[in-house]
């Protein structure tokens, strides 16, 4: 069971059910979904797919967060239900979830309708969190013998994303891309059939790590000691490539700031590659043009 997904709250015991009826306990009932930009056939027939973003997802009605009672609770096997394959269609990490339909994954394969690979969000488990659980009552699944500033900050790290209660209907991002601009980057790499990593942490030691492993693994290493989190590498290469929003990145300050960054990088021997989301937009055959000469030139 991956760390991304609160497993501990898969299935009540009996006590739990009785504890939550007496206490009247609300539930929201909460999705793990990823997202897919690019599938690749292979030889064998077998598809390969790149994911771009893994996001939690509120059940909802009517565009409203959905609340259910422990009565729900008792009848639904969430173990049963997790052995099946369920997606949402239309479903966007960027934005909230109002259109759509959440469906078997036969349904999606057995119907005409066209739609966009990039909007058919995979479920990969769903759980149920109380709506009065306390911090003290979540199970914390880091190890016991780091430093307790960052085992703290894990802590909260964790209840901040997975059980802090939804007030709307927009995915909560865990991992990925955070942009739909650079999610049209990434497609137009995959045209090329180039797949860099995406959300990868440098650190002052040189050591790196892709961000989805490094949470994947329990890896801890202090904020502190971080340099960058880049958007899109190629390790091979030791190629970083950012992608700088116009209105965050043309103020001096913010522009010395890219630079301290790129000079860090530079002392561990990686090359940096930054391009403007307008520039993605307005030209990305020229961007793509550009990023192939760049890893081209590079050893």
């Amino acid at each position: 069971m991956s760390i991304l997904s609160p497993n501990s709250f898969l299935r009540q015991s009996k006590k739990e059910i009785e504890y939550y009826k007496a206490r009247n306990t609300q539930f929201q009932l909460i999705h793990v979904v990823a997202n897919v930009h690019t599938f690749r056939q292979q030889e064998d027939n077998s598809l390969i797919a790149y994911p771009y973003a893994i996001s939690l997802v509120l059940g909802q009605k009517r565009g409203l967060p959905e609340v259910t009672n422990i009565k729900f609770v008792e009848k639904i096997n969430l173990e049963k239900l997790n052995q099946n394959s369920y997606v949402y269609t239309d479903l966007s990490p960027f934005k909230a979830v109002y259109e759509g339909f959440y469906a078997h994954i036969s349904f999606i394969f057995g119907i005409e309708a066209e739609m966009y690979t990039d909007t058919v969000g995979f479920i990969l488990e769903t759980y149920l969190l109380p709506l009065d659980i306390k911090d003290e009552d979540i199970p914390m699944m880091g190890p016991q013998d780091i430093d307790p500033e960052a085992a703290r900050k894990y802590d909260k790290y964790r209840i901040k994303r997975f059980f802090k209660p939804f007030k709307d209907v927009t995915p909560r991002r865990i991992w990925g891309c955070d942009s739909p601009i650079e999610l049209f980057l990434i497609q137009g790499l995959a045209s090329k059939n180039i797949f860099p990593v995406i959300q990868t942490l440098i650190f002052k030691n040189g050591e790196i790590f892709d961000n989805y492993h490094m949470i994947e693994e329990k890896v801890f290493i202090k904020g502190d000691e971080l340099i960058t989190e880049v958007d899109l590498y190629f390790p091979e290469k030791k190629l970083a490539i950012f992608c700088d929003s116009t209105s965050f990145h043309r103020g001096k300050k913010n522009k010395d700031k890219d630079r301290l960054i790129d000079e860090e990088l530079a002392k561990h021997g990686i090359n940096v590659f930054r391009v403007m989301g307008k520039e993605i937009v307005d030209n990305l055959d020229g961007v793509l043009e550009d990023i192939l000469k760049t890893l081209a030139q590079l050893k």
